[in-house]
């Protein structure tokens, strides 16, 4: 068996990497015994079809979809730490666990926390336990890697098991084991966004995994993240933690408090700009479905939209202004989903924040 680390990269960074196995001493028997080289064939398409069985997508916990897409589509979530005043606790998308997040959230005890990925150790023992067991092929699809390191720890971890994935193999003559790393560049829904799109590729459309993956390459830079922070206080009070974010200046947190404003902020290929405000959080979130929706009228290269709140859905799904705006995009054959915030995006951004994404090849009106 052949084991490599395969990663190509654009003007953006890294774009994927794969931990990758071949069989390469099966073709050689197989095209010696074989002339034609169709029994090589044969197997290799079978070899593939039982591969596919043992296919899974795996997302790291900030990865905003709702619970059911994640358990309908056997999607395995990698957790992140979140350290805080009371010790230290995992972020893995339960949702009872995120329920009883936010319900019982003070920022005494969340004001200041961190989240980190995973230990190299941790990310082990995950390979070994869970995942090696259970697959062949593991699709990874991790946070933007210049906002959070889930990437970089996977990769290390993938390197540092290599022979331990040969010695099984050659061992116990399993399937080879491999990992493939994709960095979404983007954050929140933004991920959710294109990992909606992979697993609709794959399980709907029938298309095979390489072809899905250069698919969604090609859509990821058009998908448009917006945030809506509610509490700018704890923005600011964070903005020394936050990785590659512009600090709220003392002068506009003050003017912003006192007029009641909110930003609307975009992530988009990687940038992060403030791009409106709203007056209040309703008046930001009613702006922005605005603009959303000029975008849905000229065309969307996505079929969905994907929405997070940083808190209790019931607080928000019955929004009026909310319920307006799936009903809008029902008219235009868009379809919404939206879920609770992660944990580690809440403790980053604040509760009761709102995120939304999409994504479209035309210039934005």
């Amino acid at each position: 068996m052949r084991l490599l680390l395969y990663s190509t990269k654009d003007d953006t960074g890294t774009i994927c990497s794969m931990l990758l196995s071949e069989p390469t001493a099966e073709r050689q028997e197989l095209t010696a015994t074989d002339g034609t080289n169709n029994s090589y064939n044969n197997a290799v398409i079978q070899w593939r079809k039982k591969m596919s069985s043992r296919t899974c997508i795996a997302v790291d916990s900030t990865c905003d979809l709702p619970a059911k897409f994640i358990q309908q589509h056997n999607i395995e979530v990698l957790p992140i730490y979140i350290n805080h005043s009371k010790g230290q606790e995992m972020d893995y998308r339960d949702p009872q666990t995120m329920l009883n997040f936010y319900k019982n959230h003070s920022r005494d005890v969340y004001g200041l926390a961190q989240s980190d990925p995973l230990s190299v150790n941790d990310m082990t023992s995950i390979l070994k336990e869970r995942l090696l067991p259970k697959y062949d092929l593991v699709q990874v699809v991790t946070i933007n890697s210049k906002k959070s390191d889930v990437f970089k720890r996977v990769s290390e971890a993938a390197l540092v098991n290599e022979p331990k994935f040969r010695e099984l193999e050659r061992s116990e003559g399993r399937a080879p084991f491999r990992i493939r790393l994709y960095d979404s560049m983007s954050m929140f829904t933004g991920h959710a966004l294109l990992v909606y799109e992979l697993v609709k590729r794959i399980h709907v459309d029938q298309l095979p995994l390489n072809k899905s993956i250069r698919e969604i390459d090609n859509m990821r830079d058009q998908v448009y993240g917006y945030l809506i922070p509610n509490d700018l206080s704890y923005m600011r009070e964070r903005r020394h933690l936050r990785k590659g974010d512009n600090n709220i200046s003392w002068i506009n947190f003050k003017l912003a408090s006192a007029l009641n404003l909110r930003p609307i902020v975009q992530l988009h290929r990687g940038a992060t700009d403030k791009i409106d405000t709203g007056k209040g959080f309703l008046g930001a979130l009613e702006k922005l479905f605005v603009h959303v929706k000029k975008q849905i009228q000229q065309g969307l290269t996505s079929e969905v939209i994907a929405m997070s709140y940083g808190g209790l859905l019931e607080d928000i799904k019955d929004e009026p202004i909310l319920v307006e705006f799936r009903e809008f995009c029902k008219q235009y054959n868009v379809k919404t989903m939206l879920s609770m915030m992660s944990m580690t995006g809440a403790i980053n951004v604040g509760p009761k924040s709102f995120a939304l994404s999409f994504a479209t090849d035309k210039d934005l009106v």
